[in-house]
C-alpha cells in the first residue's frame, strides 16, 4: 500500500461512486487535511482515504495484496470505523479490519438547500447568546467546551482555510458554551454540518437553533447545497434535519466497534443485550473489550451478565497485560456513578436492589485488600 502524494490526489476521484460522504471528496480537492494510500501511485484502482470524518474504502476489492495492507496498516487501528464506498466493499470489511467481529449499522444521508430551509427563531433565555466562532476569540476566553470548538477549527488544517470554507455557530451561558453547530467540509459549494450539545442542556432548542444559524450563515455565504449524516437511530439528530427542512436522500452502511450511539437512550435495552453479547464473543480475543462488554451489558440493564463480566475483568486483570482494568483507581466506583446517572434518564432500573449494590461493594473491598 502506498501513500499518494496531495499533488496526485486527483487520480483516485473516478474511483468514488457515492456521494454519502462529502470529506472525501473535499480531501481530494486539497480542501481538507487527510491522507490517500492507494494499490498503484501511476494507475491506482483501489483507495484508502483517511478524513476527519471518516476512513473509506473505494475501488475494486479484487487486489488481495493491497486488503492485507489495509489490515495490517497501522492508519487503522481496532476502535477504528470504516466506511464501504460499494456493496463490494462492505462485505469485504470484516476481511480487511483488524476487528474481524466489527458491527455494521447503518446511517442517514440528508441534503438541503436554500428553497426547502425552514428557519427557526428562537428567543434565547436571558444570559444566553448565539454567537459564531472566531479562532482567535475562542483562544483568548478558554471558556467551557472551547476545546472541543477549537479542535474542530483543527480539523481544517489552519485558521484561514477555517475561515474560508468552515463555521461554527453556538450558544454561549456565561462561560459555557452549551451548543455548537459546525460545518465539517466542503466542497464544490457544498458542505456538510453537524451538532453538538453539552449533555447538562439538551432537550432545550439550543441544538436546533445553533443548527438554523449555521444554515443561514451558509446560504448567506453562496453555500448551494447543505449535507447532514448521522446514525439512523439518532432520533434527535434526525428531528433537528427534518424539522429545519433536510430531505433524505440515502441510508448507507458503515463498520463500529463501538455502538454508534449519542445517547445511551438510543438503544433498547435488548439492543444494548445485543452489544454485551457482541463484545462476550470478541473480548475472549480481546479482554480490553471487557469493559465494553461491562458497560453494554449495565445499559442492557441485565444484571446477571454484569456481574459475570466484573468477574471476568477481575480474572484478566491478575494477568501483567491487563491489570490496567483494575489499577485504574476506582474503576468500579466509576460504573456506581455511571449507573446513577442512566438511572437519572429512566434506565438501570434493576440496579437500585440492594442485591447489586451489596456486589458492587463487596467486589471493591475485595480489589483494595489486593485481591
Amino acid at each position: 500500500m502506498n501513500k499518494l502524494a496531495q499533488k496526485d490526489y486527483y487520480k483516485v476521484a473516478g474511483l468514488i461512486k457515492s456521494g454519502n460522504e462529502l470529506s472525501v471528496h473535499s480531501v481530494i480537492s486539497g480542501i481538507l487535511p487527510g491522507s490517500i494510500y492507494v494499490n498503484d501511485v501511476n494507475t491506482p484502482s483501489a483507495a484508502l482515504i483517511l478524513t476527519s470524518e471518516c476512513n473509506y474504502l473505494a475501488g475494486t476489492t479484487s487486489d488481495t495484496k493491497f486488503n492485507l495492507a489495509v489490515r495490517d496498516t497501522e492508519e487503522i487501528d481496532f476502535w477504528d470505523t470504516l466506511t464501504p464506498d460499494t456493496a463490494g466493499w462492505e462485505e469485504m470489511i470484516p476481511e480487511v479490519h483488524k476487528n474481524r467481529f466489527i458491527r455494521k449499522y447503518t446511517r442517514r444521508h440528508y441534503f438541503l438547500n436554500n428553497d426547502d430551509f425552514i428557519c427557526y427563531q428562537v428567543i434565547l433565555p436571558d444570559g444566553y447568546f448565539l454567537e459564531k466562532a472566531i479562532p482567535d476569540d475562542l483562544r483568548e476566553k478558554s471558556y467551557i467546551n472551547s476545546s472541543r470548538l477549537l479542535e474542530d477549527i483543527a480539523k481544517w488544517g489552519s485558521d484561514q482555510k477555517y475561515l474560508k470554507y468552515g463555521g461554527i455557530h453556538y450558544i454561549r451561558h456565561e462561560n459555557v458554551i452549551v451548543s455548537w453547530s459546525m460545518v465539517d467540509c466542503y466542497h464544490d459549494g457544498r458542505v456538510e454540518i453537524g451538532v453538538h450539545t453539552d449533555e447538562r442542556y439538551r432537550r432545550m432548542g439550543f441544538g436546533k437553533a445553533t443548527v438554523s444559524a449555521n444554515i443561514n450563515d451558509c446560504f448567506i455565504r453562496g453555500i448551494n447545497l447543505i449535507g447532514w449524516n448521522c446514525v439512523s437511530i439518532n432520533k434527535g439528530s434526525i428531528a433537528i434535519a427534518e424539522k429545519l427542512g433536510f430531505k433524505l436522500q440515502t441510508e448507507y452502511v458503515s463498520f463500529s466497534s463501538y455502538p454508534p450511539v449519542e445517547n445511551p437512550t438510543d438503544l433498547s435495552e435488548a439492543e444494548w443485550n445485543e452489544w454485551g453479547e457482541y463484545y462476550e464473543k470478541v473480548s475472549v480475543y480481546k479482554p480490553q473489550l471487557l469493559m465494553e462488554q461491562l458497560y453494554a451489558y449495565v445499559r442492557a440493564n441485565n444484571i446477571h451478565k454484569t456481574k459475570e463480566t466484573v468477574q471476568a475483568i477481575i480474572n484478566a486483570g491478575k494477568s501483567a497485560q491487563y491489570r490496567y482494568m483494575l489499577a485504574e483507581e476506582d474503576n468500579f466506583r466509576r460504573l456506581l456513578g455511571n449507573i446513577r446517572y442512566l438511572q437519572s434518564m429512566g434506565m438501570c432500573s434493576n440496579f437500585a436492589d440492594e442485591e447489586w449494590t451489596d456486589f458492587i461493594e463487596k467486589t471493591i473491598a475485595y480489589l483494595q485488600c489486593g485481591y
